[in-house]
């Protein structure tokens, strides 16, 4: 637990709680830990964690973002909070935990924490008039200000123009998607997705000039790509399309944009780099990103044990309790169906999946 740390139970000046979240619990990014059912407090400069006279604290200068997530099946709520030296932590409760949510985020805004200061304004100096002479010298210097600026300003235009066809190409490429998923995208989605789009972000992309050559880029690239994409496919439960990851890549690096091709080519690298992400094509032609952090067993075990949970699963089901897309959780449940572990009924009513009641038949 790095993120919180240990404290005195007492407040700072002018500190002031705000509201208490009782049997929390903590968690390490996505793991659990031994805090649990113990007491959040919030307060104008920091969240305290209590639990048997022990007190952790986490400051809330050190939070970029709060984000709430709503529990599912066997899961509580929880409140995820991406801190500003690049690291995570989660809060979970049962009630109240999307209220304190909202307030986080308020406390957020205020930075009470922050000590005003009145700043007296220095008096203006009178500007001393020393005929022609200074006249051509003021003249000089703004002279010399203007033709800086004005460099300044053709080196960006020029690195605009180098980059308006694939911005073209990329706006029109997420505009034709937006309109394909036109009513498959929910308003919890879309606030997760303008999350990430706020906190994610590339200080110094690599460029195959700054590379040196074409394998360097492609490895630099694929080094990149992991740093942006390995949390936001964590949380969306170990697998993210190509595409997806295409447009995440191309909003972290800014104006540096990079090609379909090179993506797929930074993605062949991933492998040889020891990098825990792979590139999987499924039966359909759909191309994804997958975390070798979760294996094809546990992910085959976790849906076949949804399905026999809820006795009919649809992909919409599956995406909401999988935290998946609905293209995604299709594909995950079509390639359990192909292989026997859960059986599927196609009509004009849709596709619904079944547990296999003829696999225990066998085994008996």
């Amino acid at each position: 637990m790095e993120t919180w740390r240990n404290t005195p139970d007492v407040l700072l000046d002018n500190e002031i709680k705000i509201t208490q979240l009782d049997k929390a619990k903590l968690y390490d990014g996505d793991g659990k830990t031994l805090h649990e059912d113990g007491s959040i407090e919030l307060t104008t400069h920091r969240l305290i964690y209590n639990k048997n006279s022990r007190q952790l604290s986490l400051l809330l200068s050190s939070i970029k973002t709060a984000n709430y997530e709503e529990g599912g099946f066997l899961r509580s709520n929880k409140i995820y909070l991406n801190l500003t030296n690049g690291g995570a932590t989660r809060i979970g409760g049962k009630n109240g935990v999307e209220e304190l949510n909202q307030q986080i985020i308020q406390a957020i805004r205020d930075e009470k924490w922050i000590v005003k200061q009145t700043v007296r304004p220095t008096p203006a100096r009178k500007q001393i008039r020393s005929g022609i002479a200074g006249i051509e010298k003021k003249l000089q210097q703004k002279a010399a200000s203007d033709s800086s600026n004005i460099s300044k300003a053709f080196q960006d235009l020029d690195r605009l123009i180098g980059m308006a066809k694939p911005m073209v190409s990329l706006a029109k490429s997420i505009s034709t998607k937006i309109r394909d998923k036109q009513g498959d995208i929910t308003e919890d989605e879309t606030i997760q997705f303008k999350s990430y789009l706020l906190s994610l972000g590339v200080d110094d992309p690599v460029t195959k000039d700054s590379a040196g050559s074409d394998k360097k880029y492609y490895q630099g690239l694929a080094k990149e790509m992991f740093l942006v994409l390995d949390q936001p496919i964590q949380e969306a439960g170990g697998m993210m399309t190509l595409t997806d990851a295409y447009v995440r890549v191309n909003r972290a690096r800014g104006l540096a944009l990079v090609s379909p091709e090179d993506l797929i080519q930074a993605c062949k690298m991933l492998k040889d780099l020891n990098l825990p992400l792979t590139m999987q094509r499924f039966d359909s032609g759909v191309i994804v990103l997958k975390s070798s952090n979760i294996t094809e067993e546990e992910y085959l075990k976790k849906i076949v044990y949804l399905v026999e949970a809820f006795e009919r699963l649809t992909a919409d089901q599956l995406a909401k309790e999988l935290k998946l897309s609905v293209l995604l959780a299709g594909e995950r449940l079509h390639s359990a169906a192909v292989d026997g572990h859960v059986l599927v009924d196609q009509s004009i009513h849709g596709v619904v999946y079944y547990p296999n009641k003829f696999n225990d038949l066998v085994l008996a």
